[in-house]
């Protein structure tokens, strides 16, 4: 059983590593994407057009708000043709 410290130096580190897992050419470069799922999700959002999707955010909240506001007439007006009725 191999012990791997804490207070080791990389190379160290990588030598115990390539060891432990039974992979000779474990290293520690970044020759190599991290990992492409968790990158590809980090591209995507550094992508995004932050302008437009505050723009369309905006436009929706609107929207929702006249929506709100059409509705809220509506009702207020079923309720005074109930009061008359």
């Amino acid at each position: 059983m191999t012990i791997i410290s804490t207070s080791q130096t990389p190379s160290e580190f990588e030598e115990n590593a390539r060891l432990v897992s039974g992979d000779p050419t474990w290293s520690l470069d970044n020759e190599r994407p991290s990992f492409p799922p968790i990158d590809d999700a980090i591209n995507f959002v550094k992508n995004i057009d932050w302008a437009d999707v505050r723009q369309r955010t905006r436009k929706g909240i609107n929207n929702c708000g006249l929506v709100i506001a059409v509705v809220g007439e509506k009702v207020h007006d079923f309720g005074a043709f109930l009061a008359q009725v």
